[in-house]
């Protein structure tokens, strides 16, 4: 099945994405005004928790988005309700694993062990979530994701705000969070009825769909468990140069943590681009997905260079409003924009990641391999670099590196399928 090259709906979903980012981004400061500092701690280290376990979402997201593309919608919406189960049924089984030993990871990060319940909670209110999102994706339906994205961001902010400000807890306050994401599943089967998305209910039904060989279906498992951790390694290696300062240059930890935080939305803006990418794929005529990479990847630069010029002509200011700090200004326009630009890699080093993903190639896992290799390489040496600017200088060069091999293996498959 193929998407229409064209589609008029993605300038809805970007606009409604920037909208979701947006009361996400507010929903921090709004519950650091609403609850004790105490119980604000508490939950953004538990935010923080569920993100490094939630990295694999976007892989479930992209082998979705292959599921629709490659059937019929009837079919393919058995297959993905069938990986929905056996994903739901998987992490079921490691939500009584990680609530079995929750006691012992609650209190090496320092939060109450009553606080891993809506944690799992929200683990898996995701799944159904992912699964949509791809499945609409796939089927090129980009203003309905984009109203689903937008409806769980307003659905999370008020549950959240709500909750909040009536108890001043933050267990509940995060509970407010797993009830939004039920909330949000509940809005998508109301708003866009059951047999137009994946039934969770039916996905729990039916472990196995009749018409499917047992090993094909253990296939898809298999490969969505590793493209998972791939992802998973992928996101580790995109904070690497945050974890390389704070092990090699601690006396810089504070003023390299603000370029950090403001780098990473440029990730995040460029992250809202990746979607519409991959639902103008076409598995078939694989040569003509160079067009869609080569406009995203022009989206990343761009959004790179306009970070980099806001940072030299009002990084001053924007620093200081957002951390009431004031560094030098060479200092800060030189580190920030290498930051920028190692973000910027990541970007692109996803974005290809994710289009093996969709195809269910291999390749995205030994790509994700090699960038975690080599940039974990990297980093033991990175302590031999007088300065910060210098071993950001020599990592992003790595880094480009990794963009490029990634780059070739894209433009040598796709010359491949041409052939």
């Amino acid at each position: 099945m193929t998407v229409a090259r064209r589609n008029p709906s993605t300038v809805i979903f970007i606009l409604l994405s920037i909208a979701a980012s947006g009361l996400n981004y507010i929903t921090y400061p709004a519950l650091a005004h609403l609850l004790p500092s105490g119980e604000y701690g508490d939950i953004t280290v538990a935010l923080s928790l569920l993100t490094q376990m939630s990295t694999f979402l976007s892989s479930i997201v992209a082998i979705t988005i292959g599921l629709s593309k490659k059937d019929d919608p009837g079919s393919a919406k058995e297959k993905i309700e069938l990986l929905q189960s056996s994903l739901l049924r998987l992490f079921i089984v490691i939500s009584v694993i990680f609530g079995a030993v929750s006691p012992l990871v609650m209190h090496a990060v320092h939060i109450p062990t009553l606080y891993a319940l809506p944690l799992c909670l929200m683990l898996l209110a995701s799944i159904p979530i992912a699964i949509i999102s791809g499945h609409l994706n796939g089927l090129g339906k980009m203003t309905k994701l984009g109203i689903i994205t937008a409806a769980s961001a307003l659905l999370q902010f008020g549950f959240t705000a709500i909750i909040a400000i009536l108890t001043r807890n933050g267990f509940w306050a995060l509970a407010g969070m797993g009830i939004a994401q039920l909330a949000s599943i509940s809005f998508a089967y109301i708003f866009f009825g059951k047999r137009n998305i994946p039934n969770v209910a039916a996905a729990l039904k039916r472990p196995q769909k009749r018409s499917d060989p047992r090993q094909t279906t253990t296939r898809l498992i298999l490969y969505t468990f590793v493209a998972s951790l791939a992802i998973m390694c992928v996101n580790i290696a995109q904070i690497a140069d945050l974890l390389i300062v704070r092990s090699r240059y601690s006396s810089d930890i504070t003023f390299y943590t603000d370029m950090y935080v403001l780098s990473r939305s440029v990730f995040f803006a460029g992250m809202i681009f990746i979607w519409p990418f991959l639902a103008m794929l076409d598995l078939e005529i694989r040569h003509l997905n160079r067009k869609p990479l080569t406009k995203v990847v022009t989206y990343f630069v761009l959004i790179t260079l306009f970070a980099i010029v806001g940072l030299h002509v009002l990084g001053g200011q924007i620093l200081g409003v957002l951390f009431g700090t004031h560094y030098t200004r060479i200092d800060a326009n030189t580190v920030g924009t290498l930051s920028i630009i190692y973000k910027c890699f990541f970007l692109i080093i996803t974005a290809v990641v994710l289009y093996f993903v969709v195809l269910q190639r291999a390749t995205a896992i030994w790509l994700a391999a090699c960038a975690t290799i080599i940039i974990g390489g990297f980093s033991f040496l990175a302590g031999h670099f007088s300065n910060i600017q210098g071993m950001l200088y020599a990592l992003d060069m790595v880094t480009g590196l990794v963009t490029i091999v990634c780059l070739l293996t894209f433009v040598v498959t796709t010359q491949k399928s041409k052939s």
